[in-house]
């Protein structure tokens, strides 16, 4: 690349004005040839012109083409490569405040990519620093760059788990659903991605504050809540969940009943044999109260010759159980 002809630092800035190109095709191959520049011939071009190249993306993360997005995001995370993730971070962090849906979606998409390109320790920081702003677009974007942050960078999470945990609490006891809905997404990729590394302590506190989502009625916040349970159900093991569920599989009202089956019968399906531990000891027979105890907590009835315990309906129902 250092033979170019033209050379690299001459050919950049005629690339840029090619990026307004109205044809998208257009448009699409430029971005992917500046990322290649930002790739290969970093070394080449001022900091101030890369910055330049910076301001211009931006703009077309809200192309109307999934492809020219999609291009535009990668190339933000050789740009971060080339010239430090602080400057390019600076100028995504301001557009989360935009009005734009799509935009702020894909600036997420490019912090995530910044991250996973720098390592995340340059990236967290800041990101963490934004979330105390006060309005909620900013708020629920930090969340989902948090989201799209761990699913990227996979195990490497078991170093950020307990930084990040008050902000995922505060998070997950907020009045509005959609915080508590992206919250949940950002817990489920964490739990995936620290699965198996000694997390467990974080992984049961965030899972007692998702735990009480599970009577939303908003079909997008359970989506997120159960894909949080079921990813907290891999990475805690089945039996910790089924301690937690047993609380509701018998509860006098059904509309608390069927959710806690729903959840239930998707752990079972999961991993039914790891659940067996898990069952409760209850005694055989018909159950009848009766004074004499011995050590199974079964009471005995010499005159029948059969067993007893206090509760008459529960033994039918862990019969359906199993």
């Amino acid at each position: 690349i250092a033979n170019m002809s033209p050379h690299v630092n001459e050919l950049l800035p005629r690339l840029t004005p090619i990026l307004k190109n109205r044809h998208e095709r257009v448009q699409e191959n430029c971005i992917v040839l500046v990322g290649e520049i930002a790739r290969l011939g970093a070394p080449y071009v001022s900091a101030r012109e890369w910055m330049r190249v910076c301001f211009e993306l931006l703009e077309l993360l809200k192309a109307a083409r999934k492809s020219i997005r999609r291009a535009a995001v990668a190339t933000f995370g050789h740009l971060a490569k080339a010239i430090g993730a602080a400057d390019v971070l600076g100028t995504l962090l301001n557009n989360l405040k935009v009005q734009e849906r799509t935009q702020r979606v894909c600036t997420t998409v490019a912090i995530a990519i910044v991250a996973d390109t720098c390592a995340p320790y340059t990236v967290l920081p800041a990101l963490m620093n934004e979330y105390r702003v006060p309005e909620l677009n900013v708020q629920t974007g930090v969340l989902k760059a948090l989201s799209f942050l761990f699913e990227y960078i996979g195990e490497r999470a078991k170093d950020y788990v307990y930084a990040v945990t008050p902000l995922l609490e505060d998070a997950l006891i907020d009045r509005d659903a959609v915080h508590r809905q992206t919250a949940c997404a950002v817990v489920a990729h964490l739990a995936l991605g620290v699965r198996a590394h000694a997390c467990d302590d974080a992984l049961l506190h965030l899972l007692n504050h998702v735990m009480p989502n599970v009577f939303e009625t908003s079909p997008h916040v359970l989506n997120a809540v159960t894909f949080a349970l079921q990813a907290l159900g891999s990475a805690l093991g089945p039996a910790r969940m089924m301690l937690y569920l047993l609380q509701g599989l018998f509860h006098p009202a059904r509309s608390v009943r069927e959710v806690y089956w729903r959840l239930y019968n998707t752990s079972y399906l999961m991993s039914q044999h790891a659940l067996v531990p898990a069952f409760p000891r209850i005694c055989d027979s018909g159950l009848e109260p009766h004074d004499r105890f011995v050590e199974t907590g079964c009471v005995h009835k010499a005159s029948r010759g059969s067993w007893y315990a206090p509760w008459p309906y529960m033994r039918d129902e862990l019969d359906f159980v199993l």
